[in-house]
């Protein structure tokens, strides 16, 4: 288990951007009418947000999702530290997203800027790793951008009814700031020899996405609940027992087996799935930022689990967060 226990930081507010684009499930032409109400029931999906252009649309999820954030929190661009940009679908690979949008937006020179290649684990991954740095600079004020998210649909072939119905395109800004005295505890860890469950095959149409539901249940469901519980074994207590679960949205049978397994109650653990499908490294902000009130102040624990095989919880508080409505925009 690699634990970890960071000191000094919080999050301060999360935006949320989606294509207006909105496809639904119950219109799927490759399955019947029985088919698609029983995907539906046990993925918990109805509908997805598409993107329309999948070259540039990436890069103007982020740029939104970041504008709208600092218009949230009314932060300059020149008193940001840290852009991380967490992304398996950059539309190139170098230079890197996050460098490539740290020019176009003006951040100022002394913003660290990079990105991470990761997956539906990215949010709690980048949360450390932005946490992490952000509490060891040795100043006042200092502030920092995580931007999660991925047009998943530019990697899923068109008849693919293992995938296609699954995945939103949706990005996730979450400010962090330093906080004196906040403690967050994580616990990381990846389970390599899954890397199958989840991977990409080249054929004469393209580069796809593969998903096998049956190894991504599984490895979930036997190491997410044993990951979640060896952190709350380690780091909870009276003072920071936590009120709410938000999982990475695989699916509604995944995350209602994971639920019953760390004996969570239903109304501990919201979802966003049915209106927003599985939108990838965006989906535990985009759910904590639709069931959270700025004046709530609760700990939580924020698990991501998925390609890799990667799995990261986080347990935080929230506490006092500036939270903007999901935005759509047309693309």
């Amino acid at each position: 288990m690699a634990f970890s226990k960071i000191i000094g930081t919080k999050i301060s507010g999360i935006a949320t951007v989606l294509s207006s684009n909105k496809e639904d499930n119950l219109e799927l032409p490759a399955l019947n009418l029985k088919q698609k109400e029983e995907l539906i029931k046990h993925t918990g999906i109805r509908f997805r947000h598409v993107a329309k252009e999948k070259a540039q649309s990436g890069k103007v999820l982020f740029k939104s999702g970041i504008e709208k954030l600092l218009e949230l929190l009314t932060w300059d661009k020149s008193s940001v530290d840290i852009l991380i940009i967490v992304t398996q679908t950059a539309q190139s690979p170098i230079p890197s997203l996050a460098c490539q949008i740290h020019g176009e937006m003006n951040f100022p020179t002394t913003t660290l800027a990079y990105d991470i290649n990761s997956g539906c684990s990215g949010f709690v991954y980048g949360l450390h790793t932005a946490s992490q740095l952000l509490a060891s600079l040795d100043q006042e004020g200092k502030r920092a951008i995580l931007c999660c998210g991925d047009v998943s649909t530019s990697l899923t072939e068109e008849g693919d009814m293992a995938v296609k119905p699954i995945f939103s395109d949706a990005v996730s800004a979450i400010g962090i700031e330093g906080c004196k005295n906040r403690e967050s505890f994580f616990n990381l860890e990846t389970f390599g020899k899954g890397q199958n469950a989840i991977s990409m095959v080249k054929n004469e149409t393209g580069d796809w996405m593969r998903m096998d539901g049956v190894d991504v249940f599984n490895y979930a469901v036997k190491y997410v609940p044993n990951n979640i519980k060896k952190l709350l074994e380690k780091y909870s207590n009276e003072s920071n027992t936590p009120k709410m679960y938000v999982f990475h949205q695989a699916n509604l049978l995944i995350n209602n087996s994971i639920m019953k397994a760390i004996g969570a109650d239903k109304g501990e653990v919201p979802n966003s799935l049915y209106e927003y499908g599985n939108t990838a490294s965006a989906s535990i902000p985009l759910t904590l930022s639709l069931n959270c009130k700025p004046e709530n102040s609760n700990w939580a624990v924020l698990s991501g689990f998925g390609v890799g095989f990667s799995i990261a919880s986080a347990l935080v508080k929230i506490d006092a967060v500036k939270i903007a409505k999901p935005t759509f925009i047309n693309i």
